[in-house]
């Protein structure tokens, strides 16, 4: 059985407030989400020789500079229920690439910047930025490892549930971490080991009421491992077993005599991968998990669990990509942990060999315990890439965001916002 590993990035880890807060998945499978064997191209992944970006050499790498300029308009900018402002505002997205072109082994080392201005609500510019290093040593044709680092400066949005929403500027942290994974592969069994490390730092916020607000007592550290078992039943299908450590430590109390949120927390899943040509390539995997609050004052929460992505090839040209989660995260000040449960479905469609049409939605839930209390958050979006050439690629994209919860925050218990974007791409 043939694999090819496909990678991905864990995610940031969930905010905790000083006041009650909707909230959303916001940590990935520690084991990326591996499926394909090469059966399947989607419409995004397939190979456009005549518009894709060739580079330019230096060495042993290429480098791929790039710089996307979006101007848009927000209908709500600073996601309030009632006093909505719209703004029109321009993002600025530069980066470089570097990547080896060696036959074993690979480095790749990125630079990117995400900045954001308004033209009169300049409370809501944002100057986000991130540096990254990934490498591959292979072993033999059966082991890899894999390791990571990077540092950014991000921004949450007030529809997440991790985020603070009665705030005039956006909500900014860095993230740092550094990450390894270990691929090995033996007849028809596979081995993943999985670790990350991960160090959060927020920084103040200016509140609507005009307020300086520390968010110091979100910052933390979460290590978190993983060991998937993977067996090849068929060679486009295989069953695998997960087990996922995390430990969550906070660098200062939730308040003034209020222990902080410090967990440990374990999870099982079971599930298969399949991929199979012209059809379905994916994977999917439930089980129990577990997290256990260090201090008595928070209640551990622990229940079903489950992680899945299934893409589903219509045709050469559709590509239908279901993704599904149902993970624990920190409650608020005024609660212990909730589940939070998160649906997705997204249409990719070549409509011509240079212009690709997508269109999604999602549906998250968040049970809370400890007090009542659900929170749910809705989001639509479409856009559209036309390539124009191998030089410069036109971008739309349209989103509508949406959340409304059993209990009244700062600034409403119902929130809404349609964003806007058009502009281009320019990538040598």
């Amino acid at each position: 059985m043939t694999f090819r590993f496909c990678s991905s990035i864990v995610a940031i880890g969930a905010a905790i407030l000083p006041a009650i807060a909707m909230a959303q998945s916001t940590i990935d499978t520690v084991v990326p989400i591996i499926y394909d064997r090469g059966r399947n191209v989607s419409v995004t992944e397939r190979a456009r020789p005549e518009t894709n970006p060739v580079g330019l050499p230096a060495g042993g790498f290429t480098i791929f500079p790039a710089l996307d300029i979006q101007p848009g308009y927000s209908d709500n900018v600073y996601q309030t229920q009632d006093n909505r402002l719209g703004d029109f505002f321009v993002s600025a997205a530069p980066r470089v690439l570097a990547r080896s072109n060696w036959s074993r082994n690979s480095l790749q080392v990125e630079g990117s910047g995400n900045l954001v201005r308004y033209a009169t609500e300049k409370p809501r510019d944002q100057n986000g930025w991130q540096v990254a290093a990934r490498g591959r040593y292979d072993a033999g044709s059966s082991l890899t490892f894999n390791l990571g680092v990077d540092t950014a400066r991000l921004f949450e949005s007030q529809f997440s549930g991790a985020a603070i929403t009665d705030v005039r500027s956006p909500t900014p942290y860095q993230r740092s971490q550094a990450r390894f994974l270990t691929d090995a592969r033996f007849a028809r069994f596979r081995v993943v080991a999985s670790g990350t490390y991960a160090d959060y730092d927020f920084r103040s916020v200016d509140t609507l009421a005009g307020a300086s607000l520390s968010q110091d007592n979100r910052d933390r550290r979460i290590a978190s491992g993983a060991v998937q078992l993977e067996y090849g039943v068929t060679p486009d299908t295989g069953i695998f077993g997960q087990v996922t450590y995390t430990d969550t430590e906070y660098d200062e109390v939730l308040a003034p005599g209020v222990d902080n949120r410090d967990s440990k927390e374990y999870r099982l899943l079971g599930g298969v991968t399949l991929d199979i040509a012209a059809l379905v390539r994916g994977t999917f995997g439930m089980g129990y998990i577990d997290r256990q609050f260090n201090s008595a004052l928070y209640r551990d929460v622990k229940g079903f669990s489950f992680d899945g992505r299934i893409e589903y090839f219509l045709s050469e040209l559709t590509t239908i990509t279901l993704t599904g989660s149902r993970e624990i995260q920190d409650a608020s000040a005024s609660g212990s942990g909730f589940f939070t449960t998160m649906g997705a479905v997204r249409a990719d469609h070549e409509l011509l060999r240079n212009l690709l049409l997508n269109a999604s939605a999602s549906l998250s839930e968040d049970k809370f315990f400890g007090f009542d209390g659900k929170a749910r958050v809705t989001r639509l979006s479409g856009g559209a890439t036309y390539l124009t050439n191998r030089l410069i690629s036109a971008k739309l994209d349209l989103s509508y965001a949406r959340r409304k919860s059993d209990f009244a925050t700062g600034n409403g218990p119902t929130l809404s916002e349609f964003r806007m974007l058009a502009g281009i791409s320019v990538h040598p």
